[in-house]
């Protein structure tokens, strides 16, 4: 196996870091968008196992996260359309890996903010992928979502775009975690496996507050996503663990999952992992994860509730 740290060129300035996990014969291709304060080095478990299997994974780290990034830019985007350009990052780094491992089918893996990144991906750039996996992804809430802008564009006049906000804060991930109580740590709402909420909690790049800008980016962005434009061949991958507050505790993503039935899109796989939290791949049931991970990017598919 291969490891390679890199960076592509973004065309504005801006370089996007890579980590590539290449095995000595590839069959397939990952490529995974992490979630919000945290970077693609935690995934690197997940991929050096991958590649025992002939698959090669890559994954950037999104503006504004990661140990590349400068401490002044931690949790801001960019200053003008932020969320098209992770977008157009995302494109860079599957055109990095097609001219790197040619001729590969590419699988698409998204985690939370990243897999509302991976939806908007796929509406834009579908064709370029052989299926999408969403994980602790949810519907879109399109009134909350309004309403949540409207805030934190009020907040934003008068702190500025790069301030955070702690009612943002208490509003996002603070409700997440009421749900856990009575409650460890901040961030129980992550994970059953409390090795890895710890991990997480003394890491300085993951759980740090993301700026009003990035917040009104991602939210502009999720209101953009529009799956009726998805192509209706395209396999769709729903996993989320059935305790997930991202989700909904189930009833959010099990709503995106009747949508996007009802709109005819190829929803091959829709799996709740019972009583599992929002890191999914880094739960008490993460092997079972990881395996359905595995299968899904061999064969398309893995065995489902």
């Amino acid at each position: 196996m291969q490891y390679l740290e890199d960076f592509i060129d973004a065309g504005d300035g801006h370089e996007i870091p890579v980590r590539l996990w290449r095995p000595n014969t590839v069959d397939k291709i990952l490529v995974i968008c992490h979630g919000m304060a945290e970077y693609c080095e935690r995934y690197t478990p997940l991929a050096d196992w991958l590649t025992e299997s002939n698959i090669a994974v890559i994954a950037m780290n999104h503006r504004g996260h990661g140990m590349d990034c400068p401490d002044d830019d931690l949790g801001y985007f960019a200053d003008h359309f932020g969320w098209q350009k992770v977008i157009e990052d995302v494109d860079a780094t599957v055109e990095f890996v097609k001219k790197q491992i040619p001729d590969v089918p590419v699988s698409l893996f998204g985690h939370s903010m990243g897999s509302f990144i991976a939806q908007n991906y796929t509406q834009l750039h579908g064709e370029k992928l052989e299926q999408v996996i969403l994980s602790a992804s949810n519907r879109i809430d399109r009134p909350k979502m309004i309403g949540s802008q409207l805030m934190i564009s009020f907040i934003k006049f008068y702190k500025g775009k790069k301030a955070t906000s702690k009612l943002v804060d208490h509003l996002s991930f603070g409700v997440f975690n009421n749900k856990f109580k009575p409650n460890r740590t901040e961030m129980d709402w992550l994970s059953r496996d409390e090795d890895h909420v710890d991990a997480y909690v003394a890491d300085p790049f993951c759980g740090f507050s993301c700026s009003l800008l990035m917040w009104q980016d991602f939210l502009t962005g999720m209101l953009s996503i529009k799956s009726q434009k998805w192509s209706n061949t395209l396999p769709i991958h729903l996993l989320s663990g059935s305790s997930d507050p991202v989700g909904e505790f189930s009833r959010g993503v099990g709503q995106l999952a009747e949508q996007l039935k009802s709109q005819g899109k190829n929803l091959t796989t829709f799996k709740l992992y019972e009583g599992a939290r929002h890191e999914i791949v880094n739960e008490t049931n993460s092997q079972e994860v990881w395996q359905d991970i595995k299968q899904i990017v061999l064969n398309g598919e893995c065995d489902a509730i």
